[in-house]
Formats: structure tokens, C-alpha cells, sequence
């Protein structure tokens, strides 16, 4: 009788464990003694019942509160998780000239770079491009619509000379 007891605690002892190696959280969690996955016992009124948003399922549990409102305002004290931190991305909205911009000056420092250190050979811009729509993230096609865009507003230049001013 008491090697089956003990046998259940081993077994009881190594589910926990997994259990606790695969979601740390958990453990700082009871040690606290914070509940995490409480659900709401009163429905709210000011969200809707039925959303499309399934955001929700991609988060991991317990990280970080249900109400996304007092995500605004976070208090940074002692040691955080950085990836916990909710980041305020609705100021930043950037024009596609700006963005058009951003590209061509990369393309440009990247051809400065290959011409200084006299690496430049015949598929030098082949491989600046490729740099660049791997920096960007762009697919063949933005970049040919890019190239597009560039070539009718001269961007190159334009971004040539704006880089040359600041060093005279």
C-alpha cells in the first residue's frame, strides 16, 4: 500500500515538474499566490460578444492582463521582460515617399561602402539590391515597383546629393 503512495507521489512529483519546466510563469505564480487564467465572472458590457479579433489566442496566457486598456500605462520597476512590454505603435504611420526615402538612402550608403572599400565589380548592384530588399523585407515585385517609382521622381540623385551636403 504505501509503495503504491509513493509510487502516485513520484509520478504526481515529475507531472508537476514538466509542468512547471514548460510554463515557468506558473511557478512564480503560485509561489505569489496570483491566480492566472481567471476568467471574467461578470460579463462586459463595452466589448462586443461576438469578435473576429482572435489575437488573443496568439498571446501566451498569464503574461500579460486580459484588459488591453491598462496596457497603456505599464510601470517599469526592477528587472522586466522586455517582451512583455506592450509597444505604442499608433503614432507611427509613414508615407510611402518616406519610406521610398529610407530605401534609396540605404541603397545609396551601400554603394558608397562597396566603392570605398573597391569591392566594386559587375554585379555590385545585383548584390546591393538583394542587400536591400533583405533589409526591407520587399518581395522582387515592391522592389521593381520601387525601382519604378525612384527612377521617375529621381530619388537616387536626389538622395546622392542630400548625402554629399552634410560632408562639404
Amino acid at each position: 500500500m504505501i509503495k503504491i503512495f509513493l509510487k502516485a507521489a513520484i509520478l504526481v512529483f515529475i507531472i508537476l515538474s514538466i509542468y512547471f519546466i514548460v510554463n515557468p510563469s506558473a511557478c512564480s505564480n503560485l509561489m505569489m499566490g496570483r491566480v492566472t487564467n481567471s476568467p471574467d465572472t461578470e460579463p462586459r458590457i463595452d466589448l462586443p460578444v461576438a469578435t473576429a479579433d482572435h489575437s488573443e489566442m496568439f498571446t501566451p496566457s498569464g503574461d500579460q492582463p486580459l484588459d488591453k486598456s491598462a496596457n497603456k500605462e505599464q510601470k517599469v520597476e526592477g528587472i522586466t521582460d522586455t517582451n512583455s512590454l506592450v509597444k505604442d505603435n499608433a503614432g507611427e504611420e509613414y508615407s510611402q515617399e518616406d519610406i521610398d526615402y529610407a530605401v534609396a538612402s540605404r541603397y545609396v550608403e551601400l554603394e558608397n561602402e562597396y566603392a570605398q572599400s573597391k569591392k566594386a565589380t559587375k554585379d555590385t548592384a545585383k548584390e546591393i539590391s538583394y542587400q536591400v530588399m533583405d533589409d526591407f523585407e520587399l518581395t522582387p515585385e515592391e522592389w521593381e515597383a520601387f525601382l519604378q517609382r525612384a527612377t521617375k521622381s529621381n530619388l537616387f540623385d536626389k538622395v546622392r546629393r542630400d548625402l554629399a551636403a552634410p560632408a562639404k
